[in-house]
């Protein structure tokens, strides 16, 4: 049976950019539902220009991370952090989510660069609904996580990417209530 409109402009409606979660750890069945779903965003010329790197709970790579944000914060700062500090710092990924970083690929042709761009954006669009409809959050990020500068080492990408974002995955502990300006505002029929 087909899902009715009204059931999808909800969940559209319902997703919120998830900061706070449970702790309950997601399961990787659940992760692969949503890197399938993103995998079917439009992407002109079928490029299918993006690469996912998935970090759980327990994995190693989480440290790396945090070593690599805390590298981010005294460069940006020009001023060595305290243990203290640098705890604090990798303490963020001490929670029960799972991190998905979004890559899209890079061409030669700029034009093509910024199409990859956008397809990924609309595979990571895919991901929130479809988590909203699991019952999951997702916190999406470009901030200092996206900015750390050893991504390509700490993942061994040797292809050019550019990263669209860091996806947080878990179960909402809280709903930010939204609102949004009537579409009309924004619209102007010719």
């Amino acid at each position: 049976m087909p899902v009715a409109y009204r059931d999808l402009v909800d969940i559209i409606k319902q997703r919120r950019n998830t900061k706070n979660f449970k702790d309950r750890e997601v399961s990787r069945s659940d992760i692969e539902i949503l890197i399938d779903s993103a995998v079917w965003a439009p992407n002109h010329r079928s490029t299918e220009p993006w690469k996912f790197f998935v970090i759980p709970k327990n994995s190693d790579m989480r440290e790396k991370i945090g070593q690599g944000l805390v590298s981010l914060q005294e460069e940006s700062t020009g001023k060595a952090l305290s243990e203290d500090q640098k705890s604090r710092i990798k303490a963020q990924f001490d929670v029960s989510t799972t991190l998905v970083f979004c890559f899209s690929a890079v061409d030669d042709n700029t034009e093509i660069t910024e199409e990859n761009y956008a397809a990924v954006c609309c595979a990571i669009q895919n991901i929130q609904l479809v988590a909203e409809s699991l019952g999951l959050g997702v916190g999406w990020s470009t901030g200092r996580i996206a900015k750390i500068k050893n991504l390509k080492d700490i993942f061994g990408i040797e292809q050019e990417l550019k990263i669209a974002g860091v996806l947080t995955v878990g179960y909402p502990d809280d709903r930010a209530l939204k609102n949004r300006k009537d579409f009309k505002l924004s619209t102007k029929w010719l």
